[in-house]
């Protein structure tokens, strides 16, 4: 398993989307390590294969695949193993699950064209209620607790923690990015997966260090929910 890769962990589905194949909606891109192998070369052609192979041989992100070389043979995506089905959609382990391609720590539009950067917060951490309006800061406003027109800050989260716009404290440490396959609808994912919008389950657009502040939502393949 990747670093990072039990962002999506921790989710349990195996609604089919009506796709009965590996990788994406068409299958995976194409394996690379497998087409090397398979190929009889001479050692220094060999070389020479690999190279021109190499300069476009890659899977998309959220294909199929059971490791890192699935996705990549330069070594610049990774498997992610946190979940894992079959062509059926059915949560399963290796070797019939397989994982899906991603790259780690990832930037805002800093993803391949099939893909958006998220940044997810552990499901295990999502747990406390809070309020983002209030959480560490007064807010003026009226109700219980409030005074003079002004409601006094809540401290419902641990210090290391934030207080997500969903209204839940996440583990701010923990959080990871990653790339993820954007959608259209269901259809567009994997079966086992659905296509959500992010700002809710702790799945956020990464931040744009050139526009803070500037958030835009869009949609992803995710794991099934319960």
């Amino acid at each position: 398993m990747v670093a990072g890769a039990g962002a999506f962990g921790g989710r349990r589905g195996n609604r089919p989307n009506g796709r009965g194949l590996e990788g994406s909606p068409a299958g995976p891109t194409v394996v690379c390590s497998a087409a090397l192998s398979r190929t009889r070369l001479l050692p220094w052609s060999l070389f020479a294969f690999a190279l021109v192979v190499g300069a476009g041989c890659k899977a998309k992100i959220g294909d199929a695949c059971q490791r890192s070389t699935d996705c990549s043979i330069r070594g610049d995506r990774s498997c992610d193993l946190s979940h894992q089905v079959n062509g059926a959609g059915e949560e399963v382990p290796s070797p019939a699950g397989k994982g899906e391609c991603t790259i780690e720590g990832c930037g805002a539009d800093s993803c391949p064209k099939e893909a958006e950067c998220v940044k997810v917060y552990g499901s295990d951490f999502l747990t406390v209620a809070c309020d983002p309006d209030r959480e560490d800061r007064a807010v003026q406003g009226e109700g219980e607790g409030c005074a003079d027109g002004v409601c006094p800050p809540r401290d419902d989260c641990d210090p290391l923690e934030v207080c997500l716009p969903e209204g839940l404290c996440a583990d701010e440490i923990t959080a990871r990015t990653s790339c993820r396959r954007r959608c259209g609808d269901d259809g567009d994912c994997r079966n086992g997966y659905e296509c959500i919008r992010t700002g809710a389950r702790g799945i956020y657009p990464a931040p744009d260090l050139d526009h803070p502040g500037e958030v835009d939502d869009f949609k992803i393949c995710a794991p099934v929910s319960q």
